[in-house]
């Protein structure tokens, strides 16, 4: 009797997430992917129409070969990768702001880490999703704030403090690859021999 109080319990719970926060999350992703992807046209629009820029075809076909050729298969392969830890929202947040390994992925994974909700779980979704929400915000804010007051601050930092900046993306991979390592010891090595290889090859 209790089994079914609880399997009853787990199914009205998975149609109120999925009735309530799924439906509304897809359709509000999708409506905010699209105004990205038309705001995206303004600047090249600008250009063409006021300033009287227009590339031609050919130009246009080269960067576009550029683009395809570097993004074609992340395009198919890091959804698949970034899905089974950021859950279907996380993905819309983490592509419409960016920087998902060095920024997104390491909000997340602390959140879920700090409360103590697994990530592939809807209580981790849902604290993933908050963490990658906040990190969009105070991300928002400090690049303002550098973008406004970035150059007199880099005048009077001194010189070992400038050079440290280079650590700041190995450090916050480093994280991520530790919190994976508890996880699966396998993943972290293949990672980094990956890693390895791509930084050795002659590679221009």
């Amino acid at each position: 009797m209790a089994d079914n109080n609880v399997s009853a319990s787990t199914a009205e719970l998975d149609k109120r997430f999925h009735d309530e926060y799924t439906v509304p999350m897809i359709r509000n992703g999708r409506l905010t992917t699209l105004i990205a992807a038309l705001c995206t046209l303004i600047p090249p629009l600008y250009l063409w129409l006021i300033e009287g820029l227009k590339p031609t075809w050919g130009q246009i076909g080269a960067g576009w070969m550029i683009m395809f050729s570097a993004y074609f298969l992340l395009y198919f392969f890091e959804p698949l990768g970034f899905y089974p830890q950021m859950g279907l929202s996380g993905i819309y947040i983490g592509y419409l702001a960016g920087n998902i390994p060095s920024v997104r992925l390491p909000a997340m994974l602390a959140a879920q880490t700090a409360t103590g909700c697994p990530a592939g779980t809807k209580r981790g979704e849902l604290v993933g999703t908050i963490a990658i929400g906040m990190s969009v915000f105070v991300n928002l804010a400090f690049t303002t704030a550098a973008a406004l007051t970035g150059v007199y601050i880099l005048e009077i930092l001194p010189m070992f403090i400038l050079d440290a900046f280079d650590f700041c993306l190995p450090a916050i991979l480093g994280a991520v690859l530790a919190q994976y390592w508890r996880k699966n010891k396998l993943f972290v090595p293949v990672i980094f021999v990956i890693c390895l290889v791509l930084q050795l090859l002659p590679i221009p």
